[in-house]
């Protein structure tokens, strides 16, 4: 089976691309040198290096974008700054450097609303949504795309709208919606054709083709990249690149061994097949696991080693992660249980010099490894079964000592495994608290919230959703920096949590966003306790020595049908009223049209 969810997301991330020949390249830098440091063409041309580098090589895509950050902001061009830190965002989140890529790319975000540009706005918070696809947050991903969408539809430059729909397929495609995605990418395919922009066009098409591949449409998928490709001088390299690994794995599917071979080693080895660094890495994958399922493992084995080191800090961790993965399991596959624990050591060092993608992908990567262990002891514990059956009974007493000291060494052996496994299984639980829990306050995040939820569907038991927002909150972040706003979140975080019952379930969802589920509270008492808690937050003046308030949004249900987009839905639909009447108010979800105004006590 292919790992291909991070093969094609990062296809439709910037706006008119230009391919930049490598002369062109050598120009740009000659200019770059001339060019007096303060010149304001400086700025344009560190942020052409640094697209340029984007894919090819982030390290350096990130050496030219940190020259262009603060020259931009020194010239006062919040244009470019926007861009400037988008591209530094993205090179960062393709090594894994996640912390870094979502300060910049929301700092992108910030500087793009300031500029008021609906393309900047567009294109940065698809960046955005990249950055947690590449998390495996799709509904955050989704968040931003629809975010990106809504700008791009009001952009003078068609190609933003077709980029969305590129991204949206992709993520689609991730979660198994292959359908809906084909259809987003059609249309991205009927705006690039329309605006007679036949490179993006085909970039779209590949995008097609994999949602055909992945739907076990094979003769579609084949006749879809064949038709790519049949564009070659046409198309950019990295669409080049990965509809070339992906008709090799069609090839595969079709048990087409040997086209699948030569087209796997040709991404991996020509100039222009190797032009995305995410296709050769999936090409490796392709090409052992083909090796392997021909049985010529030592050839497989091969590839993989040299996928790991071909693909290191060129592309997605996950990527480079799933090369280790596999070649672990097929070195305990042939019995190489030494050479498996050497390369399970290797990956889990390479793991942690790069921060992880996600919490729960760590308790997942720790199950496995749990896993092999007991697989391991099972082996031994066949092994020692083996042993007994094969001794002959004139050499009893010899078999049963040997069998007393193997049994002995089991035996300390198997109480450290189990001293292992319960290390382990509390990491697991500790990761999958922290998990939970927002970094910035230490109260409950969105899973938390979510896992709260399913506990209490479906039963009967009245409820409280409140969904409060800190009014002008950008302002603070833009005006006083952003440890302030972090001061002000965990302050309000701490007000909150003061005042709630201990049944109530309160969590930070994200940004600005606090919400509050009151479990058998009744209307008149959860407005009651919002208007408190907007109280106590207004009263925060005292020590801040500025003005904080915040407009709450509450909307009452019983848990046997309510569930959590419609709580959020309604309750946002109140705090939005709440916030055009002036804000620092609580308002009820009555229905569609009727919401009851609480103003200030």
């Amino acid at each position: 089976m292919f790992i291909r969810v991070f093969f094609y997301i990062l296809f439709g991330m910037v706006s008119q691309i230009t391919l930049i020949k490598a002369e062109s390249v050598e120009s740009l830098k000659l200019q770059l040198i001339d060019l007096p440091q303060q010149d304001k063409r400086r700025t344009e041309l560190l942020n052409e290096l640094a697209l340029h580098y984007l894919y090819k090589d982030p390290k350096l895509a990130v050496h030219y974008a940190e020259q262009a950050v603060p020259l931009a902001t020194s010239q006062e061009n919040d244009g470019s700054r926007a861009v400037a830190l988008r591209l530094l965002g993205q090179a960062q989140m393709y090594q894994g450097l996640n912390e870094k890529a979502f300060t910049h790319l929301t700092q992108a975000i910030n500087v793009a609303n300031i500029v008021n540009s609906s393309h900047l706005i567009s294109v940065s918070n698809r960046a955005m949504g990249v950055f947690y696809e590449l998390i495996i947050d799709y509904d955050n991903a989704m968040k931003y795309y629809i975010e990106a969408l809504k700008f791009a539809k009001l952009s003078k430059q068609p190609a933003d709208l077709a980029m969305v729909y590129n991204n949206l397929g992709n993520v689609l495609n991730a979660q198994g919606d292959f359908l809906e995605a084909a259809n987003y990418f059609k249309q991205s395919i009927e705006i690039n054709n329309a605006i007679n922009d036949l490179e993006m066009a085909m970039n779209a098409t590949t995008g097609l083709g994999v949602s055909y591949l992945k739907s076990q449409q094979i003769n579609l998928a084949k006749i879809t990249l064949e038709s790519v490709l049949s564009n070659e001088a046409k198309i950019s390299d990295f669409t080049f690149s990965e509809a070339n690994v992906n008709l090799a794995h069609v090839y595969q599917m079709l048990d087409l061994h040997q086209p699948a071979i030569e087209l796997y080693k040709f991404v991996i080895s020509d100039p222009r097949g190797s032009a995305y660094p995410q296709a050769v890495a999936a090409s490796y994958l392709g090409l052992a696991e083909l090796l392997s399922k021909l049985k010529r493992y030592d050839e497989a084995l091969e590839v993989f080693r040299n996928g790991i080191i071909a693909v290191k800090n060129k592309t997605s961790v996950e990527s480079e992660m799933a090369l280790y993965e596999n070649l672990a399991k097929l070195e305990l596959k042939l019995g190489q249980y030494e050479a498996a624990a050497k390369v399970q050591a290797e990956y889990i060092s390479r793991r942690n010099t790069i921060q992880p993608f996600t919490q729960e992908g760590i308790i997942k990567k720790l199950e496995s490894q749990l896993q092999v262990e007991r697989d391991v002891i099972k082996l031994q514990e066949d092994l020692l079964q083996k042993e007994r059956e094969s001794r002959h009974s004139s050499l009893y007493l010899f078999v049963a000592i040997v069998i007393s000291l193997v049994c002995l060494v089991l035996f300390l052996t198997l109480r450290l495994r189990k001293q292992a496994m319960l290390r382990l299984e509390a990491k697991n639980h500790a990761l999958k608290i922290a998990s939970e829990t927002d970094p910035l306050t230490g109260i409950g995040n969105r899973r938390y919230l979510d896992r709260k939820l399913a506990v209490y569907q479906g039963k009967s038991i009245e409820i409280a959703f409140l969904l409060i927002d800190v009014d002008y909150f950008k302002e603070i972040n833009d005006n006083l920096g952003h440890d302030v706003g972090d001061e002000v979140l965990t302050g309000i975080a701490s007000t909150i949590k003061d005042l709630c019952r201990k049944e109530d379930i309160f969590a930070r969802i994200g940004g600005e966003e606090f919400a509050i589920l009151q479990l058998n509270s009744d209307k008149k008492s959860s407005l009651a306790f919002a208007n408190r808690v907007r109280q106590k937050i207004e009263q925060m003046r005292s020590t801040f020595d500025f003005s904080i308030t915040a407009s709450i949004g509450v909307s009452i249900g019983n848990m046997t049908s309510a569930n959590y987009d419609d709580l959020y839905k309604q309750s946002d639909l109140a705090l939005y009223q709440a916030k055009s009447a002036g804000r620092n108010k609580v308002q009820e979800y009555i229905s569609d049209t009727q919401i009851t105004l609480h103003t200030r006590s």
